[in-house]
């Protein structure tokens, strides 16, 4: 598909308000909503977060960001690729552990794209694309393809989640620190659950973001002043289980979630002190956002719960949460500092998509509008960084954990209640009360509290006819 990558000028080129080719930084938070930081609204007296609020202080925040799933792994493929992951891999649901990996290595993904530019990169921290090209994947032997196959040079990883069966690191194409190839059995015997006893160095959860942040400084440190770099960092806060180190423990006032929140700021704030210590902030560019709202679990007790009884409104006004098909799944905070160059202090409602940083990162590092045949959902968002008057974007496409469709044009956003043909029985089953056609006016119900479809008739024609054309292999940018 390299043949495939080509370059198309479509508007005012922003080569002259550029300086040299910036570095890139991703940081992506894990089931982080936007009622989480200070700056969208988080009362500082139940959490504080000093890094990220910084982060909107000195460059732009945006108000109407989403996720092209309220899900883990969809969002984390259209990042790299600049494609909903309905398209190929993954209609519904997320990869699970001993899946392969389900980033086509012969798609031009954003690290290729950079590497293309003469950068070097790396992702650190929470993956969950999968390993190999078997199912089940085998851990002990080299894991291929896997991230450097897609354009990392570097990779450190935490295969799924703090709490997944494997307990180990993953380190370029193997187990970290792999002493041999023998396994014990499943046991009892580490936090009480199952695990697969690797002869490797065991993961601590409530040191894994510090473990892992540490990882990432290192690799900043090393790195050639005079060659730009890429980082994506994927944070494993605040998934569940929620582990807040011992540094955070009891230091919020809304329990381990606050607590745990903090982590993930502090965490933000290391990465930007080494770039500040290196002296290269004038010439990076920063961008945290998060891969779906928070999770809600239904039993109030867990930290979640008890963070909402504190007063933290998670996912702030939104209805629903991870893994649904409602705002709260879908809105999260974005931020993106570039000193010198994105204004301090400004605030955006423009609607974007994650799926939407490759193209924009193309064009920052280019200085002019491109587009990359692949990513046909990705669409540059460059000139509203600069203040530019830049055209609406183009109806989005999100989706619940069933893979039930929401289209977003505007102030309206429909869904047609239909989950793919995919889609086994136990799966519509669980999302069965989100597989209603229903129609809101966001503008006036961002609660999506009133269902105005049958007000609306010829307004649900038209979006119809473009998630059709969505369907049907029409890209979205």
């Amino acid at each position: 598909m390299f043949s495939r990558l080509s370059f198309l000028v479509v508007g005012m080129s922003l080569a002259g308000t550029l300086g040299a080719t910036p570095n890139v930084v991703v940081f992506l938070a894990d089931d982080f909503g936007s009622g989480c930081i200070n700056a969208y609204g988080a009362p500082e007296e139940l959490v504080q977060t000093p890094h990220l609020n910084r982060l909107a202080e000195s460059g732009m925040r945006f108000t109407n960001a989403n996720t092209p799933a309220s899900i883990c792994s969809p969002t984390r493929y259209a990042l790299l690729t600049g494609r909903y992951a309905w398209r190929g891999p993954l209609p519904y649901g997320v990869v699970n552990v001993f899946d392969p990996m389900v980033v086509e290595t012969d798609r031009m993904t954003l690290p290729k794209y950079l590497k293309k530019q003469g950068y070097a990169t790396a992702q650190v921290g929470k993956w969950h694309l999968g390993y190999g090209d078997r199912r089940p994947a085998v851990f002990t032997e080299k894991l291929t393809p896997g991230p450097n196959d897609i354009g990392f040079d570097y990779h450190f990883g935490l295969p799924q989640n703090l709490d997944d069966i494997l307990r180990v690191w993953i380190e370029n194409d193997g187990v970290y620190g792999l002493r041999s190839k023998k396994t014990s059995a499943y046991a009892k015997a580490f936090y009480g659950q199952p695990y697969v006893g690797f002869d490797a160095p065991q993961r601590c959860r409530e040191e894994a973001s510090e473990f892992l942040t540490g990882k990432a400084v290192e690799w900043l440190q090393a790195q050639d002043k005079t060659k730009p770099f890429f980082l994506y960092f994927g944070s494993p806060a605040t998934h569940h289980p929620i582990v807040p180190s011992e540094r955070m423990r009891g230091k919020s006032n809304c329990g381990a979630y606050g607590d745990f929140i903090q982590d993930l700021d502090w965490s933000f704030g290391q990465l930007v002190q080494t770039l500040e210590t290196m002296g290269v902030m004038t010439n990076t560019v920063i961008i945290f956002t998060a891969d779906n709202g928070s999770d809600i679990p239904l039993d109030t007790t867990h930290p979640e719960g008890q963070a909402i009884a504190a007063g933290l409104s998670l996912n702030n006004i939104y209805r629903g949460d991870k893994h649904t098909i409602y705002e709260g799944g879908a809105r999260v905070p974005f931020l993106v500092r570039w000193d010198g160059h994105v204004k301090s202090g400004k605030v955006s409602d423009r609607m974007i998509s994650i799926a939407d940083i490759f193209s924009t990162v193309a064009e920052l590092v280019n200085g002019k509008p491109v587009t990359i045949s692949d990513a046909e959902d990705s669409n540059s968002f460059a000139r509203t960084l600069f203040g530019h008057t830049q055209k609406d974007r183009n109806p989005m496409v999100g989706t619940n954990a069933g893979g039930i469709q929401a289209l977003r044009d505007g102030k309206w956003k429909y869904t047609d209640g239909e989950f793919p043909e995919s889609a086994p029985e136990p799966l519509r089953r669980a999302f069965k009360k989100e597989a209603v056609p229903a129609l809101y006016d966001l503008e006036v119900d961002p609660a999506e509290e009133n269902n105005v479809i049958d007000d609306y008739p010829e307004i649900v024609r038209e979006m119809q006819k473009v998630l059709d054309s969505y369907r049907s292999g029409k890209g979205s940018r």
